[in-house]
């Protein structure tokens, strides 16, 4: 081999060996970006703010209530709104379940979705 052609062998590695610490130098600060997006605070933050921790929360805090009028009335609010929830879903299901399927006119590809 030529000196030249050494030269360039050697260039071509420093190129190489450059991209590849620009490269691990990026990927690192990507990470270390998403580490502070992704905090243990702000993830406690949203595991707590989600409905059904928010529930259970909420029933928590009711058990935690003397037992007297107050505790009864919001016992009661408190069944008659899972009731109501249930009943909403419920609907919501057999809505879902009972709508028709779709039909095929005869000598077409189309298919027609009955409202």
């Amino acid at each position: 081999m030529t000196n030249s052609s050494l030269a360039t062998l050697e260039l071509r590695k420093q190129v190489l060996q450059a991209r590849s610490t620009l490269y691990r130098l990026r990927i690192q600060h990507e990470v270390h970006t998403l580490r502070g997006h992704f905090g243990w605070t702000r993830a406690g933050i949203g595991a707590l703010t989600t409905y059904p921790v928010r529930s259970a929360l909420l029933g928590i805090a009711l058990q935690t209530i003397p037992h007297g009028r107050l505790a009864r009335i919001l016992a009661l609010a408190a069944r008659v709104l899972l009731i109501a929830k249930v009943a909403c879903l419920a609907t919501a299901m057999l809505q879902r379940t009972t709508s028709p399927s779709p039909t095929i006119q005869p000598g077409t590809v189309r298919a027609v979705i009955d409202l």
